[in-house]
């Protein structure tokens, strides 16, 4: 049959506790095999037997406090969340005003433009000089009486004193000078 050696010597034997084996030949031992390795039903697991760490003590003694400031910043997040949905509902509901308002005053300005063509061609021109100058009496301006003046882009000049009689202005610049 086959022999069973040892790998270590005999020196080494005594002072080594595990020892590994070999064996000369084909008589190797036949390992036991298990069928289900699987926990039956009737096995209970084994529980870890409870030790007292230092560690569970401290995380109890953190819990509190930890959870304290856990809860305070959930609340400020949860607070910093409305708040800025607030100021997106209150945005969003400020152009949607925007653009109704937008679209009035486009519409009012169509309708505008539309009365004030209505009204410029509905006026002649003409018979309002008629009727202005046999009716009322208006004459025209001589050339002495007209003023030129220099305005600064408006329509209109608001007279808030006297205009003076020198040829300072721009008609004496221009050369038109009384006579």
């Amino acid at each position: 049959m086959a022999e069973i050696r040892s790998m270590y010597t005999d020196k080494r034997r005594a002072s080594d506790k595990s020892r590994q084996t070999y064996v000369n030949g084909t008589a190797v031992r036949k390992l036991q095999v298990v069928e289900n390795p699987r926990r039956s039903a009737e096995e209970k697991p084994r529980r870890r037997p409870r030790v007292h760490h230092y560690r569970r003590e401290k995380v109890k003694y953190l819990s509190i406090g930890y959870s304290l400031l856990l809860t305070a910043a959930a609340v400020v997040a949860l607070w910093v969340c409305a708040g800025y949905l607030k100021l997106q509902a209150e945005n969003s509901a400020r152009m949607k005003n925007i653009v109704a308002l937008e679209a009035k005053l486009s519409e009012l300005k169509a309708e505008n433009d539309d009365e004030y063509n209505r009204v410029t061609t509905s006026v002649d021109l003409e018979e309002v000089r008629k009727i202005a100058i046999n009716e009322l009496g208006m004459v025209y301006a001589e050339a002495d009486q007209v003023i030129l003046y220099n305005g600064q882009g408006s329509d209109y000049v608001r007279q808030y004193e006297e205009i003076p009689k020198d040829d300072s202005g721009l008609k004496g610049a221009l050369g038109l000078g009384s006579r």
